[in-house]
């Protein structure tokens, strides 16, 4: 791990500390054998900045230990309870196959003290991603065990699961806390998450590699417009899409939870406006899983607003029209690794806004004429809320896209002045929301 990593896991387990004791488990030395802390030693403030100030001889994960670290047990336990509390997912996990899978599985991760550690930092640390990471396992058994995978593979999809944000341990706190706003610095940071992920991973004594490899390439998609590499689908791994898909599957669910059992009909219409950036098997497996559940019977409580859909749709019908044009001229006009990603994107957002309907006018003249006293067409408005969150989305990510583009040309470029002035002119902050 590089200084930098080392440097904010150490500040999240003095925070640990002051919870569940962390302790040195060997002497702990710095990079020229001078002993910093003795083993036996708590890992409290005072003796952490020591450590802070020194490059170390080994990774502190290896040199700490953390009382009640989480082990399988209590792992199998939460994970139920935690299923249950998600009536789409418990529906596929409440039964005797697949309690016996998520048992090897945590029986399996059990094995790695360093899992362990990890682990408990956290669900002490960073609630979220540790709740994520649940989710993530939990759904990936689930589409692992449709693909009638191996032993091995389940077991990998567990901890890829449960890993797949770990890097967010290694990089400053407010990066994890923040979802939008992002700085061209900050999106640096943010998309090496899976490259620290992977570098933690990898450093688990005798943990098999392909569990990393998956977990660094978690943001790929299939038509190269992922990261960090923006590799395509012969190069991705299919443990790695599965996580791909439940990462997708828990970003929706984090945004519709509100609607309660319908979420799950929701997440399911927005999977499929998905459908071609995953391997085919995959999303066909994930698909199947939503199908399984039981539909909900009451009805939807709270509407989203056609007036405000309609004023959403008219902003994202122009944000399309300008981040269509510039992009186009960028791969027309550039040479370089981007272009191609810029383009898959293009295309995907294309087919969406078709599908979407945002397009036609008579969606338009729909939305306009909206009866909000009748629910006669509640499901056609919530549909149009999900394809609307969908396009905005993909807007978001082509124009990052076309922002690390940008940052790869020559300040001197001919057409760099030009193109910068165009992808300002895209602002997706007003349709963040309805």
């Amino acid at each position: 791990m590089l200084d930098s990593e080392q440097h904010h896991y150490c500040l999240n387990l003095i925070e640990v500390n002051k919870k569940q004791p962390v302790t040195a488990n060997q002497p702990i030395l710095n990079h020229q054998g001078v002993l910093l802390l003795a083993q036996g030693s708590p890992l409290d403030e005072k003796r952490s900045h020591i450590l802070l100030q020194h490059k170390l001889l080994k990774p502190l994960e290896h040199c700490v230990g953390i009382a009640e670290s989480m082990d399988a047990q209590r792992l199998f336990d939460y994970v139920n309870k935690f299923a249950r509390n998600l009536p789409g997912l418990y529906a596929v996990t409440n039964n005797e196959g697949y309690q016996k899978s998520l048992r090897l599985a945590c029986l399996f991760y059990e094995k790695f003290p360093l899992l362990r550690q990890n682990l408990t930092v956290l669900a002490l640390r960073a609630k979220h991603i540790y709740f994520q990471g649940i989710f993530s396992a939990l759904a990936g058994i689930a589409i692992a065990r449709k693909l009638n995978l191996s032993v091995q593979e389940i077991q990998a999809t567990f901890i890829a699961g449960l890993f797949h944000d770990v890097g967010f341990l290694y990089l400053p706190p407010e990066l994890r806390e923040k979802d939008q706003g992002f700085s061209a610095a900050e999106w640096k940071a943010l998309q090496a998450h899976p490259l620290i992920a992977q570098r933690f991973l990898d450093m688990v004594p005798a943990l098999p590699k392909d569990i990393g490899q998956a977990i660094v390439d978690h943001h790929e998609r299939i038509d190269g417009t992922g990261y960090p590499r923006h590799l395509f689908g012969d190069k991705i791994s299919l443990v790695s899409q599965i996580i791909a898909a439940t990462d997708t599957i828990i970003y929706n669910h984090s945004r519709y939870v509100d609607y309660g059992a319908h979420a799950h009909t929701m997440l399911l219409l927005a999977l499929k406006l998905s459908d071609n950036i995953y391997f085919e098997s995959v999303y066909d497996a994930a698909s199947i899983l939503f199908k399984e559940a039981a539909l909900p019977t009451d009805a939807i409580q709270q509407l989203p607003s056609a007036q405000n859909l309609l004023a959403r749709q008219k902003n994202l019908r122009s944000q399309f029209g300008l981040a269509k044009q510039l992009a186009y001229q960028l791969v027309a006009q550039l040479n370089s690794p981007f272009t191609r990603s810029i383009s898959a994107a293009m295309g995907r957002l294309a087919i969406s806004v078709v599908r979407s309907g945002i397009l036609q006018p008579e969606q338009e003249e729909w939305l306009e004429h909206f009866n909000e006293h009748n629910n006669t067409g509640a499901v056609a408005l919530i549909e149009i809320s999900v394809m609307q969150d969908q396009i905005y989305d993909q807007l978001i990510h082509l124009k990052n896209l076309m922002e690390r583009l940008l940052e790869s040309l020559d300040n001197q470029h001919e057409h760099f002045e030009r193109f910068s002035s165009s992808l300002q002119t895209i602002d997706l902050q007003d349709i963040a929301l309805v």
